[in-house]
């Protein structure tokens, strides 16, 4: 038994087998032809020199296994896959766990991964983007006191389903976060110069219509010229308050000229309420068509500002 070519074991069939009846054929002949196709046919399979360019065409090539043991498919000179064009693969792949990230290639080319949020702005936002309880800011910059941000841009707190806060940095030992305004330079790093409360009514007597209003809960009429106002629950902090109060003092609002000389006293203050009067130049209480009241104030859980220089005279 002899390893031998394809091509020479061909020959010997065609010269020990020979197709007559003369009784020429031993058994030698076959065994010992198929003795060298045993012997031969990894050589053969292993060489790569088939008639056909596919021999395993339509059918598995598969490494079994044995004694619960995994085999292995050896390639030394590489693997083409003819449906990818000339895509040639000489280095094994080392698994899911062992690729490096920075070795794929074409990692900034284009805008390969459209579901995250791209460094250049190319993708836009289709859903909700949740936020965590850090601060987002353009420096990025960690406070070296603890783990958190600096304090400094916005931070998104989630409080219930059906309620958010979102806050404005105050820094750390710096003016904060503040905002501004283009269109032409304006900002502002507190809302304390908002009104926390305003109204516009008609005071008839017996029929008072509320026209707007913002933080008011309720207006009593106690008679002629004479109102109480309730704030929402929370508002202000105490009753120190400015209030600033207005009437035309007349029944009229057609005209420019619809209004009397008058006083608007806003006197009794709590942090809950307060009284709005109206009084003509005659010294008479009195309704009025055109009534405004706006308040500004510490609303309720602000920290209070320092109190300016006091000079007396």
């Amino acid at each position: 038994m002899t390893i031998r070519s394809q091509t020479t074991i061909v020959n010997n069939i065609n010269t020990d087998l020979a197709d007559n009846n003369a009784g020429l054929i031993s058994a030698a002949d076959i065994r010992e032809n198929m003795k060298d196709v045993v012997e031969s046919i990894n050589t053969i399979v292993g060489s790569g020199n088939f008639d056909s360019s596919t021999p395993f065409s339509n059918a598995n090539v598969r490494a079994k296994i044995v004694n619960n043991q995994y085999g292995f498919f050896i390639a030394e000179s590489g693997i083409k896959f003819p449906n990818n064009g000339n895509t040639t693969q000489y280095v094994a792949y080392p698994g899911a766990g062992g690729i490096s990230h920075t070795g794929i290639a074409d990692l900034t080319v284009g805008n390969p991964h459209t579901q995250y949020a791209h460094v250049a702005g190319y993708n836009k936002m289709t859903g909700n983007f949740p936020m965590s309880d850090k601060w987002l800011n353009a420096s990025g910059n960690v406070d070296l006191l603890s783990t958190t941000m600096n304090n400094h841009g916005l931070k998104f707190e989630y409080v219930s389903t059906d309620r958010e806060v979102i806050h404005v940095g105050s820094g750390l030992g710096v003016k904060g976060t503040s905002v501004k305004f283009d269109i032409d330079n304006s900002n502002f790093n507190s809302a304390k110069g908002i009104a926390q409360a305003w109204i516009n009514f008609t005071g008839t007597s017996g029929n008072v219509v509320v026209n707007s209003s913002y933080n008011i809960s309720a207006i009593h009429q106690s008679g002629n010229g004479y109102y109480v106002l309730y704030f929402n629950t929370g508002t202000f902090t105490n009753s120190n308050y400015v209030a600033i109060g207005h009437s035309n003092s007349t029944t009229g609002s057609g005209s420019p000229q619809d209004f009397d000389i008058n006083t608007v006293g806003i006197v009794t203050r709590n942090k809950d309420y307060l009284t709005f009067v109206v009084r003509n130049d005659n010294g008479e209480y009195v309704n009025a068509r055109v009534n405004d009241l706006v308040v500004y104030g510490n609303s309720s859980g602000v920290t209070a500002s320092s109190s300016p220089t006091v000079v007396n005279i």
